[in-house]
Order: structure tokens, then C-alpha cells, then sequence
């Protein structure tokens, strides 16, 4: 590897002042208006909140909840790779109706979980809900790619007439 020196060193990097306008570190930038409110989303929605059923041998239920971003992303995948490895799994439901946030990391997290249910030859149902995560899917044009239903329930129910 080759590192090239830029003449800046840590002692110029203290002594430069951020640009007119840029908030300090550690204070609050205000609204951009006067009369807006400062909103935000609870903390109890943005953490990742992930729960497991087994409505019926081998089948699955991963319900998940709050936000799936660069930093929840790893946790869910890790379930998601533990139970797509289970000896005795007939098919998956990933259950995404309470994700509150669904960028790229979910997005790519979701195809990986897509290929590995096929590449073992197990059923993938995804329940998209009605919000962010079935925005970014149908923005994407993926929704032939996921076999998909409104309900856990709805998907498990599929599993035992064409799985059973």
C-alpha cells in the first residue's frame, strides 16, 4: 500500500475552523425556520426489534420491527442466515410490516436472503406492510423478485397448502 503525505498534519486540523454556518460539534442545529416545530422519530421505533415463531415444524417466522439500516443490518442478517440454516426448515416468513426504515443495507440484506432461500431450495415469504420497506421495493421494480403476502398469517397459511 502507498500512502502519500497531503502536508496536513493532526496539529493543522486542530487549529482549522469549521465554515460559517456549520454547527459545532456537540450543539443542536436549530429549525429551519423559526416556526417549526423540531420533530424527530421516538427511540422506541428506531431500534431493530426482531422476534421468532414456529407456527408449525420447519416453518419459520421472523418478525422485525424499527429501522433497517447500515448499522441493524448485520443483527438481522445473522438471524436470517441462522434460520435459512436450520436442518429441518421447510420455509421462512419475513415478516417487514413494522419496519419504520428501509434503505440499501435492507435492501441488500433482503436479495441475499432471496438467494440463499433458493439456493437451498426453501420457500421465502415476505410480508413488505405498507410502508417503507414496500415503497423502496416498488421503487426498485423488485416485487416479482420476493414471493410476497399482506399477512404473516396469510404467508404461513400458502406454506401449508403448497408446502405441507
Amino acid at each position: 500500500m502507498i500512502l502519500a503525505n497531503t502536508g496536513n498534519s493532526d496539529r493543522t486540523a486542530q487549529h482549522r475552523r469549521p465554515p460559517v454556518g456549520t454547527p459545532r460539534h456537540g450543539t443542536i442545529a436549530p429549525p429551519r425556520d423559526a416556526g417549526e416545530p423540531i420533530t424527530g422519530t421516538p427511540a422506541h421505533t428506531r431500534s431493530l426489534r426482531l422476534s421468532v415463531q414456529r407456527p408449525d415444524p420447519g416453518v419459520v417466522v421472523v418478525r422485525v420491527g424499527g429501522e433497517i439500516d447500515l448499522s441493524s443490518a448485520p443483527r438481522l442478517a445473522e438471524l436470517v442466515r441462522q434460520r435459512l440454516t436450520a436442518a429441518t426448515l421447510r420455509a421462512v416468513v419475513l415478516d417487514l410490516s413494522e419496519v419504520t426504515f428501509f434503505g440499501s443495507a435492507g435492501l441488500e440484506l433482503l436479495l441475499h436472503a432471496q438467494r440463499r432461500a433458493e439456493g437451498r431450495r426453501t420457500p421465502l415469504y415476505v410480508v413488505f406492510g405498507t410502508g417503507a420497506v414496500r415503497r423502496l421495493i416498488l421503487l426498485t421494480g423488485l416485487t416479482d423478485r420476493f414471493t410476497s403476502r399482506d399477512t404473516a398469517t396469510e404467508a404461513v397459511a400458502a406454506i401449508r397448502r403448497h408446502h405441507g
